[in-house]
């Protein structure tokens, strides 16, 4: 009788150390069951596993976090800020720390990634290459290269919001450990220039607005000053008379009023007109991308254990084959 290839020992009374004894002794019998069959398989798997594992490329992870600085919520003393939100004129919405987070993997910085040339170590001494050339992506079509570079790269970069302390975390695969730095280095400075455009673009809008606002505010307070004056020209004698005194605080209220609208919507133009023109980083770097010293994958000692549990997973499958046609056989010759 063939030895039986399970595991002797199971339930819920035997432990991790007896049960892998238990499939250690067994994948054992199976391989020595099977002869040479058996031996070539386990080496074969082996040596698969192995040579998988030192065919795929080192990969190096940089590391990198950092703040993006919020805009200011409001140029407004606090005692004007209600009278700007009732006429329309709240403070901009800031981004959120996740949406830097996303801005990362999105390809207007993935292709500033792309185009950019990194020294490479090689025999020859260091050679400038861009990212297609490193990875392979130098076909004729580019747009499909250009494609294919987007999702590569895209899968070794990672990022990380923490909403609570508003940090975010960048780390980045490549197979050189300059390489990653390097392009953790360019994905922020991607990350910045395209916040300052959106942000400038944010306040040319806005600049474009408190424009008009300016010229419909300095032409309402001109009417209601027009309108004190005329009164005063008229009545240039207002005591005795309660009425008069009643229409005068009500245009000298009124020509305040707007006096203050001009003021802020004055005020709030030359800012736009300020952060229109103004192009200081915006992110607050808290971690330089490091340059690592240890690799981070591939887990080649994974692929070749794993390979040689596929192996004797196999084997397992061969020897339960040969015993139910040794038993089959053995039934048969009974019968005849």
């Amino acid at each position: 009788m063939s030895p039986n290839p399970l595991p002797a020992r199971s339930g819920p009374d035997a432990s991790g150390t007896d049960l892998f004894l238990d499939w250690l002794s067994a994948a054992t019998q199976a391989v020595l069951g099977t002869g040479r069959l058996g031996l070539t398989l386990a080496v074969v798997g082996a040596a698969v596993g192995a040579t998988v594992a030192l065919a795929l490329p080192l990969r190096f992870t940089s590391n990198a976090t950092f703040i993006a600085q919020g805009a200011s919520t409001s140029a407004f003393p606090s005692a004007l800020q209600g009278l700007a939100a009732s006429i329309g004129l709240n403070s901009t919405r800031d981004f959120s720390p996740q949406f830097y987070a996303d801005l990362l993997a999105s390809e207007p910085v993935l292709i500033a990634a792309l185009n950019r040339k990194y020294r490479i170590p090689s025999g020859a001494g260091d050679l400038e290459r861009t990212y297609y050339e490193i990875e392979g992506f130098d076909g004729r079509d580019r747009a499909a290269e250009t494609e294919k570079a987007l999702k590569h790269l895209r899968k070794r970069v990672a990022a990380r919001a923490d909403v609570r302390t508003n940090i975010v975390s960048l780390s980045v695969q490549a197979r050189y450990p300059g390489l990653s730095r390097d392009i953790t280095a360019t994905l922020l400075r991607a990350l910045d220039s395209l916040n300052i455009g959106f942000r400038q673009e944010q306040s040319r809008e806005l600049r474009q607005f408190f424009e008009t606002r300016v010229r419909q505010a300095q032409f309402e307070l001109d009417t209601a000053e027009t309108l004190l004056r005329r009164f005063l020209e008229r009545n240039r004698v207002t005591e005795g008379s309660p009425l008069l005194q009643f229409e005068q605080m009500r245009l000298t209220r009124a020509a305040d009023l707007r006096r203050s609208v001009y003021n802020i919507v004055v005020q709030q133009f030359e800012e736009a007109k300020l952060q229109e023109s103004r192009n200081v980083p915006v992110l607050t770097i808290l971690t330089e991308p490091s340059l690592p010293v240890k690799k981070s994958g591939p887990p080649r000692r994974f692929i070749v254990v794993a390979f040689t549990a596929l192996t004797f997973g196999l084997i397992f499958v061969v020897h339960a084959w040969r015993a139910f046609l040794q038993r089959f056989r053995s039934r048969r010759a009974e019968g005849s």
